[in-house]
């Protein structure tokens, strides 16, 4: 904990609690019932961003680690969510104060997050029906604070015709807090800091289960804190966030290594706002730009068409899409997306995910961009556009990122037209030793015919479903892209499946890598996978399936393939591969090697 911080922190709490006292404060919340309910629909865009009000108390309390953490009654779904920091929390009174809409202590401090004093209370009634504080300085004891809307509502807080808050009471943070703090080994030394526990009803929570909302605060916090997680660390249900950089121009960070693809940066700028007055310098935008390669959004598999079809872009575009536009960050922490006037530049949804743009403006610069109480909207005045269009040269290094997409894409589009009846390295492979094979090649019977038409027209429903379109004419379409091949690659998304088969559909025989196994995420795909080690297993794969495919239809020889594939090996192989992905290699290769 930052001891100079925390000591101006608490030293400005005392003073604001003082002021109330000098004030007769009444412990009011302003306006009653209609304000509460009023301050329930302030818009926020979406649960990720409401947590990041209270993420952003936590590291200007100077946290070194925060947690979200899940509380369940019952079933898979939580129906508690407690944001837990080790900051250096907060006097008794105050936690009754941090409730108070408008009884910040930020409003004046320009080099933090806060400004208002209504994250807290606006961002947690936005979530749920009940919102409870908890927190501890060094040298004092649990202190708690609670508000409920349900209760204001019927009148329980009612006094005098005021509706007041209730006096903190002495309290721990609930069981499931302790438990996880304790299952960490760090309860004992949990001697300051803050936990906020949404309760009553989350009925505003964006996913209702457990894995949806847990994937969903990791990629937005992720995004949003990307820049502070080394120094506050964070976690979702006991998984760490990953920082994600938009513009996928950090090492290390979410998506970086996704595959061989990189995000390429033009110079940055630094555009000085002055005031007009004085002509001093009272704060700084800093630009950055990316451009990414046209196959940058595209599977390992998908990389040589230049139309993926479903199911083969990655991770990376989900996160471009939802940042198409230019990125403003406010000192470090992200804020909005925006796009710029119609004057300055109009955007394509699909060509202008190629590049990205990010404005980091200093909080002094708050007036300018008509920042909103929840932090979570920009709306910058004309002249910030200006300026980033003459000192920042903003448009120009937009078009020249246009510019720089376009003749790769050409040169792309030309390379994958004239490779495209080029046959993939593992095919290539396999047809090559079909020479040596020591076995008959089986005979078209009735059975195999039979069996391979059953096999097209499923697939061809399969697809039909997924896209909304007649069976017979994805079928038509399936056939045409076949057409003169032998052996094809393809990908499925099946849970619970094995992590491959091959299946003779139609003419060409095909081999199905599923992405749902982790054999495909940890390691077709995984880290370190290089063009050679994904051919290398396809042609194991491919021996594999060719052997079951072979074997006639109704026979004990492709029932125990069959049978081992399904209940052996695919089992075995996730098992063994999660196994793995916990082993520090390096240390075990330095260990053999001495």
């Amino acid at each position: 904990m930052d001891i100079t911080a925390a000591n101006e922190g608490l030293r400005v709490q005392r003073e604001y609690i003082k002021k109330l006292e000098r004030d007769n404060f009444t412990w009011d919340i302003l306006v009653g019932d209609a304000f509460v309910r009023g301050m329930r629909d302030i818009g926020y865009r979406s649960t990720a961003f409401a947590m990041a009000e209270l993420v952003d108390n936590s590291i200007q309390a100077s946290a070194t680690q925060i947690d979200i953490v899940f509380g369940f009654d019952a079933g898979a779904k939580p129906t508690q969510i407690a944001v837990i920091d080790d900051g250096y929390g907060m006097d008794p009174t105050m936690v009754r104060a941090s409730l108070v809409w408008g009884a910040g202590t930020r409003a004046e401090n320009r080099a933090g997050f806060g400004k208002y004093g209504y994250g807290l209370p606006s961002a947690s009634v936005s979530q749920c029906h009940r919102v409870s504080l908890f927190s501890r300085t060094e040298e004092g004891t649990w202190h708690s604070a609670y508000l409920d809307i349900d209760e204001i509502k019927n009148g329980d807080w009612n006094k005098d015709g005021r509706i007041e808050m209730p006096v903190e009471q002495t309290e721990q943070p609930p069981t499931f807090v302790i438990d996880y703090l304790k299952k960490a080994k760090r309860w004992d030394s949990f001697t300051h800091g803050t936990v906020v526990v949404w309760a009553g009803e989350l009925d505003r929570i964006d996913f209702k289960t457990r894995d949806g909302l847990k994937a969903n605060l990791l990629t937005q916090l992720g995004i949003i804190y990307r820049n502070y997680l080394v120094a506050s660390p964070m976690t979702v249900d006991g998984e760490p966030v990953q920082p994600c950089d938009p513009l996928f121009l950090t090492p290390g960070f979410r998506y970086y290594e996704l595959d061989a693809d990189r995000a390429t940066a033009l110079d940055p700028a630094s555009v000085e706002v002055k005031d007009k007055k004085t002509g001093e310098v009272i704060g700084r935008m800093r630009v950055r730009y990316a451009v990414m390669p046209p196959t940058f959004f595209r599977k390992p598999e998908a990389k040589d068409t230049n139309k993926p079809g479903r199911g083969q872009t990655n991770e990376r575009l989900d996160i471009a899409d939802a940042n198409n536009g230019v990125i403003f960050t406010r000192m470090g922490r992200q804020i909005d997306v925006v796009r710029p006037p119609r004057a300055f530049a109009s955007f394509n949804a699909t060509t202008d995910r190629f590049w990205a743009v990010e404005v980091d403006f200093d909080a002094t610069l708050d007036d300018m961009f008509s920042i909103t109480t929840s932090k979570q909207q920009v709306k910058p005045h004309e002249s910030v556009w200006n300026m980033l269009k003459d000192s920042g040269k903003m448009f120009e290094a937009i078009g020249q990122m246009r510019g720089v997409y376009k003749k790769a894409a050409a040169v792309v589009a030309d390379e994958i037209e004239s490779n495209k009846r080029q046959k993939r390295a593992s095919v290539e492979a396999v047809e090559a030793a079909e020479k040596f094979r020591t076995t008959p090649k089986p005979k078209d019977t009735p059975d195999r015919v039979n069996e391979a038409k059953k096999n097209l027209e499923n697939s061809a429903r399969k697809r039909a479903k997924q896209s909304g379109l007649e069976p017979s004419a994805v079928q038509r379409e399936l056939e045409a892209s076949r057409e003169g091949q032998d052996k094809v690659v393809e990908t499925e998304d099946s849970p619970g499946a094995p992590f491959f088969r091959v299946v003779q559909e139609g003419g060409p025989r095909v081999l199905y890598l599923n992405v749902a196994h982790p054999f495909y995420t940890e390691l077709y795909q995984g880290p370190g996978a290089s063009p050679r080690l994904r051919a290398g297993l396809e042609v194991l794969l491919w021996t594999l399936g060719n052997a079951e495919c072979d074997a006639d239809v109704h026979s004990d020889r492709r029932t125990f393939y069959e049978t081992e594939r399904a209940v052996v090996w695919s089992p075995f192989l996730s098992a063994a591969l999660k196994t793995l992905s916990t082993i520090d290699l390096g240390v075990v290769e330095d260990d053999d090697a001495a």
